[in-house]
């Protein structure tokens, strides 16, 4: 799962005052466009990790494997971040198993509470897989019974598990303030990124 990327781009007055004051100079439109996009792009990753681990409950190493970007080249004029990802284990979001067979409690989102989730169970495979499950089953339940756990049942007669996940974390990222707010920084930082590159061009003048 992805969401469309987001394409860095320099305003043609900027590259007009770019060409304005570099008069002369060979190549000095891509140098400072190349200089410029490839430095706010790595901004850009850094932005986007903290935005979204605003609003999500997972650690910001988590989050920013999840983003890729692709720098511009002397070939290669497309320069972008990107972030992609599967939905993210509930596991991750500090699952812990309640007592009593209650469930597992979940933080997902900063600005809530810890969830709980009923008849979930927290189980490692033989893989060494750790995970958040719950058994297919859609009907009536029982309470529990405390004198006959269902570890205790024969294996015929228990139901498959399914492991539980939450959103995507692209998801979160497309969330439109969340969009918004990295889109803003990054056109701030894109500003800055020009001015930099345009002034190191006119040092070398000296």
């Amino acid at each position: 799962m992805s969401k469309p990327p987001i394409y860095m781009t320099i305003e043609k007055s900027d590259i007009q005052e770019i060409k304005r004051t570099l008069k002369g100079i060979k190549d000095a439109v891509p140098k400072v466009t190349q200089m410029a996009v490839n430095k706010t792009l790595s901004g850009v990753r850094t932005d986007t990790t903290n935005e979204v681990a605003k609003v999500i409950a997972l650690k910001p190493k988590t989050i920013r494997a999840t983003i890729t970007v692709k720098k511009m080249g002397r070939n290669n004029a497309a320069a972008y971040v990107r972030c992609t990802g599967k939905r993210v284990p509930l596991m991750a979001f500090g699952a812990k198993q309640l007592k009593s067979g209650k469930g597992v409690s979940v933080k997902m989102l900063k600005a809530e509470k810890r969830k709980t989730i009923k008849h979930a169970f927290i189980a490692e495979m033989k893989s060494g897989h750790k995970g958040v499950f719950w058994r297919k089953y859609e009907g009536p339940r029982k309470k529990w019974n405390k004198k006959f756990p269902y570890s205790k049942m024969p294996k015929q007669y228990r139901l498959p598990i399914m492991e539980l996940f939450s959103f995507a974390i692209p998801d979160v990222m497309g969330n439109e303030p969340t969009m918004a707010e990295i889109e803003r920084l990054a056109g701030i930082r894109l500003k800055k990124e020009v001015d930099r590159a345009l002034n190191y061009e006119l040092s070398k003048l000296k």
